[in-house]
């Protein structure tokens, strides 16, 4: 159930239309920066520079020549970090209902995890973000978290409450994870 409608009387094209994914493994087809991002061609170029500045990438894709530069082996051009900005900004910029971020932090620095965090934060205001994450600070802001064991859920609420419960299996991944 996806706003109170049940998805599997949908047709699949919509259903796509309305999701999008941030995988942990990012990945940019060869083609312009344009075509990567919009590649349904429904978005005005100010709009395209306007996402990427609020994913803090905007310098970079400049810097490499604009939108209609050609990417080639999967824009080895742009570093892992870099790349992981640019699927976020393609995700933006089809403004759908549902954001899936796939351990979108696992492989990129400090810095581009706070720069994904913040754009997230701003940006996706009306979107259900459901973020996989194995990291106690990827998911510290969300409303809601679900710890799942063997496919199983274990524990559910948010996570500030859930820090402060002493028998909670979160409080025991947190202080894990500050070993």
């Amino acid at each position: 159930m996806v706003d109170g409608v049940n998805i599997a009387g949908v047709s699949v094209r919509y259903l796509r239309s309305s999701f999008a994914v941030v995988p942990q493994a990012p990945f940019l087809f060869e083609g312009s920066i344009r075509k990567n991002l919009d590649p349904l061609q429904e978005n005005m170029d100010f709009e395209i520079w306007n996402v990427l500045e609020k994913c803090h990438i905007k310098e970079e894709v400049e810097a490499a020549g604009g939108l209609d530069v050609q990417l080639k082996g999967s824009g080895t051009a742009f570093s892992v970090g870099q790349k992981q900005l640019l699927c976020l900004a393609r995700a933006l910029l089809k403004s759908c209902k549902v954001l899936c971020l796939d351990e979108c932090t696992a492989n990129v620095d400090t810095e581009t995890t706070s720069k994904l965090q913040k754009t997230l934060a701003t940006e996706c205001q009306g979107t259900t973000v459901i973020t996989i994450a194995h990291r106690i600070s990827t998911v510290m802001n969300m409303d809601n978290i679900l710890i799942l064991d063997r496919g199983f859920l274990v524990e559910q609420g948010n996570p500030r409450i859930l820090l402060e419960d002493q028998s909670s299996i979160f409080i025991s991944f947190a202080k894990a994870s500050r070993m």
